[in-house]
């Protein structure tokens, strides 16, 4: 076992996901439009800048036993890829625009992002975690709606809204511990794979 920090010898469930951190150029555009926008609808829970991140997997309430056999498997996806370079995309709602439930800004790699997610996705399997059903999309959550009234305002700001191009490097993966709590999810690194460096 490798002994993930932040798991201990416990066997309570910890709710936990694969990510890439948010690169900082990206981030600070982001958290511009956000301080446009949280005056717009007071429905809207908005993502705090400094958490947002683009999920590969998420795992639910996981058993940390299978937390430790994901970490190696983790480790070898991570070796056997170069960093990622990603640009911010166009804008989308889950499941659509006329009843949005979550906000979000596509991010796009030219398929390498879904090819390290198909990876992550593979070894999540085989270390136990149940398939995913659901398609993936890369994407940055903006926010997500809590109340109707008012949200086609935001949509209308959101949908047109564009992001400087640019391309961004992330170079680490990371395997998280997802805490809720009043002031919403808090996320903790387990464990952080940097991409195309052998461990050592």
């Amino acid at each position: 076992m490798t002994g993930l920090g932040g798991l201990g010898e416990g066997t309570v469930p910890v709710r936990a996901f694969v990510a890439l951190p948010c690169p900082a150029g990206l981030r600070r555009s982001i958290a511009e439009g956000l301080e446009e926008w949280r005056d717009l609808v007071a429905g809207i829970a908005w993502t705090d800048p400094h958490r947002i991140h683009l999920t590969l997997r998420f795992l639910g309430d996981a058993d940390p036993a299978m937390l430790e056999r994901l970490d190696g498997r983790l480790r070898e996806v991570a070796r056997a890829t170069g960093p990622v370079e990603v640009r911010a995309g166009g804008t989308g709602a889950f499941p659509g625009w006329s009843r949005p439930r979550v906000l979000w800004l596509g991010v796009e790699s030219g398929g390498t992002v879904e090819r390290l997610a198909g990876a992550v996705e593979s070894e999540a399997r085989a270390a136990g975690f149940d398939a995913e059903e659901r398609p993936f999309t890369p994407h940055l959550t903006l926010g997500r709606v809590r109340s109707p009234r008012g949200v086609q305002r935001a949509v209308a700001a959101i949908r047109g809204w564009e992001v400087d191009p640019r391309p961004r490097r992330i170079d680490e993966m990371v395997l998280y511990r997802s805490r809720l709590g009043p002031g919403g999810a808090h996320h903790d690194a387990l464990s952080t794979y940097r991409l195309g460096v052998p461990d050592g």
